[in-house]
């Protein structure tokens, strides 16, 4: 079992499940929870959470790494890197504060320096067009119901939208 520490600002702004594939560059803030299979590079100005059952193969650049799971590839945080176990990493770790709990596996190199460490941006100049914003952030919402142009959404007795089941003829 995971036994993350959590402030109340550990709200999770994204999460990829554990029957997600993935491949390619993921920029985002804020913290991102992977739980499936990754294969690129991942820039963050936020938390990068890998669960137990991921398996990673990424250069990573973020603020703060937690990881549990597989990561093969190098780790670059600016804060820090916390390894939890069943954690196995398998490349070179590059940051100020590193914690590796009893279990972990850890094959590679590891520099820790007070000098900062500087990340890639998160968009590179040039290769959005300038109408569009930068995805700094994966998130979800619900839809709204979808309703005939015609049909108005039915209303309880109080004004708020009815149930779809709810139909009084």
């Amino acid at each position: 079992m995971l036994r993350f520490r959590k402030t109340k600002t550990d709200a999770v702004a994204g999460f990829l499940g554990a029957q997600t594939e993935f491949t390619g560059k993921l920029a985002f803030s804020g913290v991102v929870h992977l739980d499936g299979s990754f294969e690129g590079e991942i820039i963050s100005r936020g938390t990068l959470v890998v669960g137990s059952e991921s398996v990673v193969r990424a250069q990573i650049f973020s603020n703060v790494l937690k990881i549990a799971g597989e990561v093969r590839g190098d780790l670059t945080a600016t804060e820090k890197i916390e390894l939890y176990p069943p954690a196995r990493v398998y490349g070179n770790i590059r940051t100020p504060s590193l914690t590796v709990e009893e279990g972990v596996i850890f094959e590679g190199t590891c520099s820790m320096s007070s000098v900062p460490v500087e990340l890639p941006t998160l968009v590179q100049s040039g290769e959005m067009p300038e109408e569009e914003e930068p995805l700094e952030a994966i998130s979800a919402e619900a839809w709204p119901p979808t309703y005939e142009e015609n049909e108005e959404p039915l209303r309880d007795d109080d004004g708020s939208p009815a149930a779809k089941g709810d139909r009084s003829s």
